[in-house]
């Protein structure tokens, strides 16, 4: 693992630390100042100080003691200084397990002044049970989830 790819997840564990600490500048860190950040239900927050305030007020009141749980599926360099990460999470509460994840993120990372931060987040919610009646109809709009590497080609060779 090179020293990007090793920064990369670090950040994304950065991310996971802030979260369960409750640690709303922390967490804020680890995006650009200028960073978009769309949640599960459509909301669009932009910049480093809107995405603490917002985690901050959330924390507090309507997540407050939950954890975040989840993992990297994949991660990619477009460019030696821009990644893209998919992962799957899901929002925890109490200490036991966090069950199955229910969502997908995408986030964008970029490597500014020799540092990584994520400048783009996108959280979508799953629906695994609109997943397998659209799978059962045409097995080409399977989730890439069982098979996270499928090579680009997966989807010619489909057909």
């Amino acid at each position: 693992m090179h020293d990007d790819e090793k920064a990369v997840r670090q950040l994304f564990e950065s991310v996971h630390t802030a979260w369960n600490n409750a640690d709303a500048e922390a967490f804020g860190d680890a995006f650009t100042e200028d960073a978009d950040y769309v949640i599960f239900v459509g909301t669009h927050y932009r910049g480093r100080p809107t995405i603490t305030q917002v985690h901050d007020v959330l924390w507090k009141k309507y997540l407050k003691g939950t954890r975040l749980v989840g993992h990297i599926v994949d991660l990619r360099f477009v460019t030696d200084d821009v990644a893209v990460l998919t992962s799957v999470g899901k929002i925890a509460k109490g200490r036991r397990g966090g069950g199955k994840p229910d969502k997908v993120q995408t986030f964008v990372a970029v490597k500014r002044d020799g540092r990584w931060r994520f400048t783009a987040f996108q959280n979508t919610k799953r629906r695994p049970l609109l997943e397998w009646i659209s799978t059962r109809s045409d097995s080409r709009l399977a989730p890439n989830s069982t098979a996270p590497h499928a090579p680009a080609d997966a989807a010619a060779r489909a057909e």
